[in-house]
């Protein structure tokens, strides 16, 4: 049923990998696109209150379903999946646009992200199966660089669409642009065929994992948010997602086929990369989340120069993936690994270092620092795994790469968020004689967004107070991200001294795809 990548010819090539690029690019572009959009949305549907669950239940379908969709695609084939996803994520944008309240368009955001669920970890084994072996860099990192592309082109994007032509259209542009997708995709990728033997499905290996992936990382999204982190809804999600892990590692243990195959873990380049990429999460959702915060708060900016700031990071992410894919095949992935730690802790201890009145410039630079650490660690860690895993695992090994990033993100976001909360209340409260602030004055200013909102009606000098305040909190919360790249290195240290090896990608004789075509 399949070919070698490398016989294919080279137009037919580019034909394909330009649909799976652009598949990509769609599924990242869903998560930042909308971001601009959402106050027209929110106006428009009524439904303030539900604002928030359009990001989040976008992010839960999509985490819950990566695992599974990657091991589904190692029993059955990558095409069916990944066609199945696409549909699923153009059905999905298609019913976000018709949307006639806030909790379909919440609902329908969940359909698109369980599409985006199947595609994000297939499309990478894909783009590994069929790229010929001296161009494995080159896609890689275009692979790498769309996430970052993305970013600095969504809300840009957001906003032009809102603008101009209506803001259902940051979700009908999806279904031209599948369309071209699906085309090319279902003639160029065979479909797998299943012997005999009927297949195996870990069925309650897959329930159990999407019971612990929503329990714990819901209890992490609304702790704090919508309830108090030791109230009995938040402590009861979390025990919930604890006990469901417990059993869920017993039953993997013991099925023939697991969805989740713990065996993975024994090599010790898998299980180092995995916890080296948890902790990217932590540290770049972390950087996301907060350095526009913290120039808009601290240093003065607007909303313009908030989202500037992340500019020179996210370009810097795909630098870093580019130089990743020379250091590859020069260092191991230890050194590789312990380089992005150095260059990203190396930024946030600069970030919690830096002054109100830092010059841009050296703010570009801190931010290029943490870009090219998480663009390297992106590319080491996808090729790191899916090389090291056996070809039955390839798919759920490579879901799981980005599964750990996404489970890290929140993880990370949670426990900064804390911290800065806290941070910041426990400020606010020392300085409310000098600010002329009651109790409820003081909780008020204790959230960092109502802080900013609060920033035009305050007078000046206590507007600067609060920024001090705001950006002390936020530095603090940084020494948790720094921590986070220190244990980095730890990980990095665990993988060994396995390196990529060009003859290993000359065994991979098996890919999807046909030797002729259009």
């Amino acid at each position: 049923m399949e070919t070698e990548s490398g016989k294919m010819p080279k137009s037919r090539l580019n034909w394909l990998m330009a649909a799976l690029l652009l598949s990509i690019f769609l599924t990242q572009l869903d998560q930042t696109i909308v971001s601009i959009a959402l106050p027209t949305i929110v106006a428009k549907l009524n439904g303030f209150d539900q604002m928030s669950w359009v990001f989040t239940v976008y992010m839960l379908a999509s985490t819950v379903v990566m695992p599974i969709a990657g091991k589904l695609s190692d029993i059955y084939g990558r095409k069916q999946f990944y066609l199945f996803g696409l549909v699923l994520f153009v059905a999905g944008s298609a019913l976000c646009g018709m949307a006639g309240s806030m909790m379909q368009l919440v609902l329908f955001r969940g359909i698109q992200g369980i599409g985006a669920g199947f595609l994000t970890p297939v499309t990478f084994i894909l783009v590994v199966s069929i790229t010929p072996r001296e161009r494995m860099g080159i896609y890689n990192t275009l692979y790498l660089s769309v996430f970052a592309l993305s970013s600095v082109v969504g809300p840009s994007l957001g906003a032009l669409i809102t603008e101009y032509f209506d803001w259902r259209w940051n979700f009908y542009i999806n279904l031209p642009l599948g369309l071209f997708i699906f085309l090319i995709a279902n003639k160029l990728l065979v479909k797998s065929t299943v012997g005999e033997q009927r297949p195996s499905i870990d069925v309650a290996g897959a329930l159990l994992l999407a019971g612990v992936t929503l329990s714990i990382l819901l209890g992490l999204k609304m702790g704090g948010v919508d309830y108090a982190w030791f109230s009995w809804q938040i402590v009861g999600l979390l025990v919930l997602g604890a006990a469901l892990l417990a059993i869920f590692l017993i039953v993997e243990t013991r099925v023939k086929e697991p969805i989740l195959p713990l065996a993975l873990l024994r090599s010790k380049v898998i299980s180092g990369t995995l916890a080296a990429t948890f902790l990217q999460g932590i540290m770049m959702f972390g950087a996301l989340l907060y350095i526009p915060l913290f120039v808009q708060g601290s240093l003065g900016g607007d909303v313009g120069d908030a989202g500037n700031a992340l500019t020179p990071l996210m370009l810097a992410v795909m630098v870093g993936a580019s130089v990743g894919t020379l250091l590859i095949k020069r260092m191991s992935w230890r050194s590789n690994i312990l380089l992005s730690m150095i260059l990203t802790g190396t930024g946030l201890a600069a970030m919690i270092a830096m002054p109100l009145d830092v010059n841009v410039w050296l703010m570009r630079l801190i931010m290029v620092l943490i870009g090219m650490g998480i663009g390297i660690m992106m590319m080491v860690g996808q090729l790191a795994v899916s090389m090291s895993a056996e070809e039955r695992f390839k798919g759920v090994a490579t879901s799981t790469v980005g599964f750990t990033r996404s489970v890290g993100g929140v993880f990370g976001t949670a426990v900064l968020s804390a911290i800065i909360n806290n941070r910041l209340a426990s400020k606010i409260a020392e300085q409310a004689d000098k600010l002329n602030l009651s109790t409820d004055g003081v909780q008020e200013l204790a959230d960092p967004r109502a802080l900013l909102n609060a920033d035009s009606r305050l007078p000046s000098a206590t507007t600067a107070v609060l920024r001090e305040v705001f950006g002390d909190a936020v530095q603090y919360g940084f020494w948790f991200l720094l921590a986070a790249a220190a244990v980095g290195v730890v990980a990095a240290v665990w993988t060994g001294s396995e390196r990529y090896h060009s003859e290993l990608e000359g065994k991979q004789a098996k890919v999807e795809t046909k030797p002729h075509m259009m």
